[in-house]
C-alpha cells in the first residue's frame, strides 16, 4: 500500500493557499506518494474528527501537522513513510 497525504483547506484560510502549493511541491519531489486536497468549503466533504483547523496535514489518515509545515521537513517527513 502506498501512502496518502490528505490536506484539508478552506477556500477563507490565508494559510491554505501555501498548503496547495505544498501539495504540488510534494507531488513533483515524490509522485509516488498520492497528494488529495479537501477543501471543506465544498458540499458533502466529510471531515475526520481529527481535522478541527485548516490547514491539516493527514499521513495515511493520521495527523502530521497542523497548519504548513517546513517544506523540507514535510519532504523528510514523507520520504521516511516510504
Amino acid at each position: 500500500m502506498g501512502s496518502v497525504l490528505d490536506i484539508y483547506i478552506d477556500q477563507d484560510c490565508p494559510g491554505c493557499m501555501q498548503a496547495q502549493e505544498l501539495a504540488n511541491y510534494v507531488r513533483n519531489k515524490l509522485p509516488q506518494i498520492e497528494v488529495r486536497i479537501f477543501d471543506l468549503a465544498r458540499p458533502n466533504i466529510e471531515r475526520p474528527s481529527t481535522v478541527f483547523a485548516v490547514p491539516t496535514y493527514l499521513l495515511n489518515g493520521k495527523r502530521l501537522s497542523l497548519g504548513n509545515p517546513n517544506a523540507d521537513d514535510l519532504l523528510r517527513k514523507l520520504e521516511n513513510s516510504l
